[in-house]
């Protein structure tokens, strides 16, 4: 009889390790979280799941938070810094630890993005593909999966890669992404009694994007660790679709009770930038949960250069997700419910009035 999967969630109080480790515990696994804050996982505590509380840049603690982790068999590490090196260390401290601890280890799976590609440099090949050239200057997880494929060849563990689009969702201590934001904006033009104007260039409005549900991510992650034919491989992944915010933007507007506005000469950046105050007021008026809303206007723009941003870019920002099509896992949403249902949740939830 097989032994059943225990998976490890690297960074488990995040956007992307929060729901995997949900979508873990749905799927009846045993799951050890390892974060420095313990995640909050929806539903409240779980018999299966085990929080770690580790310093990823030591070795030395790492290994002894990890001892008694001898029955781990699948680790996805979803835990990232804006330092390089740390974001090695971390990686190969895990898998230190690990593979001198966890006999059955069967694969650790590495969560990149389309920075792999070169997205946040400027405009791409599109769609981007698995097999196309890495982008000369565009340094983001090339090293981390040169690290892992090094460590893995010879072994009979193996690797495998998730390369989303811009992640949406809601992890509570760590809320800040995509879906989050919009709310927010939309919240405050309500406030505010202002339309809702998209805070871009109409050459943003206009261009092709994809997104992805975090737990559809989780999900993706899980099939593609575990799937025989996805062994030391790469795999784009998105919701299933594309669109332009132009054609969606009049139903975002509508769950606001705003009237759809096209692009204003104003970024996401600059218009967050001074509404902390206004927000503070709000969460008193409404009674919201607190949410970190001073990250947001850095997060928004994140490493593109105006006018492109997190929200969009004046270039078309997609992928080619053939090849997880391909391994068997079919799984899709459309982006637009996707979003309206994000806000009914974080409305339900007090994330926004």
């Amino acid at each position: 009889m097989a032994k059943p999967n225990v998976g490890m969630v690297i960074g488990a109080s995040g956007v992307t390790g929060t729901p995997l480790a949900e979508q873990l515990v749905l799927a009846n696994w045993k799951v050890y979280g390892v974060s420095r804050r313990a995640p909050q996982l929806h539903g409240g505590p779980h018999a299966q799941f085990h929080h770690l509380p580790v310093d990823l840049t030591d070795g030395d603690a790492v290994h002894a938070a990890f001892s008694g982790c001898t029955d781990v068999t699948h680790v996805f590490h979803c835990a990232n810094d804006a330092q390089p090196k740390i974001r090695l260390a971390m990686i190969a401290n895990t898998l230190d630890a690990i593979e001198a601890v966890a006999p059955g280890f069967a694969n650790i799976n590495l969560l990149q993005g389309t920075k792999y590609y070169g997205s946040y440099l400027g405009p791409f090949k599109t769609p981007a593909k698995e097999s196309d050239p890495r982008v000369a200057g565009g340094d983001f997880y090339y090293s981390e999966e040169d690290l892992v494929t090094g460590r893995q060849h010879g072994k009979s563990w193996s690797w495998t890669g998730v390369r989303p689009t811009a992640v949406c969702g809601y992890a509570a201590g760590n809320p800040v992404n995509l879906a989050t934001v919009l709310a927010i904006y939309g919240s405050l033009l309500r406030e505010l009694g202002q339309p809702f104007g998209f805070p871009s260039s109409a050459a943003c409005f206009n261009a092709l994007i994809q997104v992805i549900d975090a737990a559809l991510l989780a999900r993706s992650s899980i099939w593609v660790s575990t799937a025989s034919g996805c062994r030391n491989k790469a795999f784009n992944v998105g919701n299933g679709d594309m669109f332009r915010w132009k054609y969606m933007w009049p139903a975002l507007a509508e769950f606001f009770g705003l009237k759809p506005a096209g692009p204003q000469p104003y970024s996401l950046k600059q218009f967050l930038s001074d509404k902390q105050p206004i927000w503070d007021a709000m969460a008193r008026k409404y009674g919201l949960q607190p949410f970190p809303f001073e990250r947001t206007p850095d997060w928004a723009q994140g490493s593109f250069s105006p006018p492109n941003s997190r929200l969009a870019c004046e270039y078309d920002f997609i992928s080619d997700t053939l090849r997880v099509r391909q391994s068997g896992f079919s799984e899709a949403i459309d982006s637009e419910q996707m979003f309206l249902g994000m806000f009914e949740r974080f409305r339900k939830e007090k994330l926004i009035p």
